[in-house]
């Protein structure tokens, strides 16, 4: 026996008024009957009653029954079959089908209401999503695309696409295996092994920043690699300049540290070194440095430092002065100070250094006889 045969034969034999009602019972959306002239109710579903709440409906207006709506609501659902009502902060969807009298006019209605607030927030979501991405994709140099397992290229949309002489789109449908190489297929494989991956490279004459996001199905397993390729070589250039200007700034600072500390051979094997300014640490350690390297490489046997044009010192510069005359005597050359202001040899006095052990004079051009004298002279 044919049970779908049946089920049919049993079907048109029941009564209409029965199989409408339990239609109306069993329907997942409440079903209002409306009076299409007086918008009075003659029907309502059990489906009705749990959107829309307890209450008498049958003989109610619709209007009033149905919170949200009014007159102009109901004419408009029932002249063009599908409307929108909102109340309490629900939404709902509508639809009507309406029965005409002999003469053509809407008699009744039935109009079958659903529930919809979470799908239109969803939707809405879904808009404000789209709506970011197009603005991000239109306006940084940035492209985002999708591949499947196969290396075919699903998604590809961005600004940065012309960057490269191309075009958003142009690699859909494309094997991204096949052009990018064996390299770039084992790092795919990572990413639909479940790994994040990051790369970072150049691309037809551009640097691009590159993340690869494993993207998981229903079952969890990775069904879609999702990137976004990010081009900073406008970042790179600002930053290999920066790079330069930098250089050239310290550059220049030596430059200017070397002038302002020059290191003069006055005579054979007598060097000089004017003095001028502050004299901090980080500068007596470079002072000390150059003055050491120009001992050795000029075999000077006397450097000659002249404080003339440092007015004032503190404890701590004066210990790096008297540092320097000692490193000089570890060359085997011999250190001489000219040029201290009274508050100079006070602050050299406080130290406690043993000024027997420093030669002294009291302008360069005494202390350059002196070291003269030591050269020609009998030794």
């Amino acid at each position: 026996m044919d049970i779908r045969r049946v089920a049919v034969v049993h079907c048109v034999a029941m009564d209409r008024s029965g199989w409408e009602a339990r239609l109306l019972r069993d329907a997942p959306c409440a079903g209002v009957g409306v009076d299409a002239s007086s918008l009075a109710i003659v029907a309502w579903s059990d489906a009705a009653t749990r959107l829309f709440g307890e209450g008498e409906a049958v003989g109610v207006s619709a209007t009033t029954r149905v919170a949200g709506t009014d007159a102009a609501f109901w004419g408009g659902l029932l002249a063009g079959g599908a409307a929108r009502s909102t109340a309490n902060g629900r939404t709902y969807e509508w639809t009507a089908v309406v029965e005409r009298d002999a003469d053509g006019r809407a008699a009744t209605a039935s109009c079958y209401a659903q529930d919809v607030t979470e799908r239109v927030a969803c939707e809405a979501k879904a808009r404000l999503d789209g709506t970011m991405l197009r603005a991000l994709l239109d306006n940084l140099e940035i492209v985002v695309w999708a591949m499947e397992r196969d290396g075919r290229c699903t998604y590809h949309e961005g600004k940065a696409a012309y960057s490269i002489g191309s075009r958003p789109g142009a690699f859909v449908d494309q094997n991204l295996r096949d052009m990018f190489g064996p390299e770039a297929s084992a790092m795919f494989d990572r990413v639909f092994a479940g790994e994040l991956q990051y790369s970072e490279g150049p691309l037809a004459g551009q640097h691009f920043q590159n993340w690869m996001i494993p993207m998981r199905g229903g079952a969890g397993d990775v069904e879609l690699l999702v990137a976004a390729a990010l081009n900073v070589s406008g970042q790179q250039r600002s930053e290999q300049a920066l790079r330069d200007k930098l250089g050239e700034i310290e550059a220049q600072q030596r430059t200017i540290r070397e002038l302002s500390t020059p290191i003069v051979e006055v005579w054979d094997r007598v060097l000089t070194l004017p003095i001028l300014g502050i004299v901090d640490e980080a500068r007596a350690s470079e002072i000390l440095d150059g003055l050491l390297h120009a001992v050795t490489s000029k075999r000077a046997k006397f450097a000659i430092l002249d404080l003339t044009g440092v007015k004032e010192i503190d404890t701590a510069t004066a210990g790096h002065l008297i540092g320097m005359v000692r490193a000089i005597r570890l060359l085997g050359a011999e250190g001489v100070i000219t040029g201290i202001h009274p508050n100079i040899a006070q602050t050299i006095v406080n130290l406690g250094v043993e000024l027997s052990k420093l030669v002294v004079h009291g302008t360069l051009r005494e202390a350059l006889a002196y070291c003269i004298r030591r050269l020609v002279g009998p030794r």
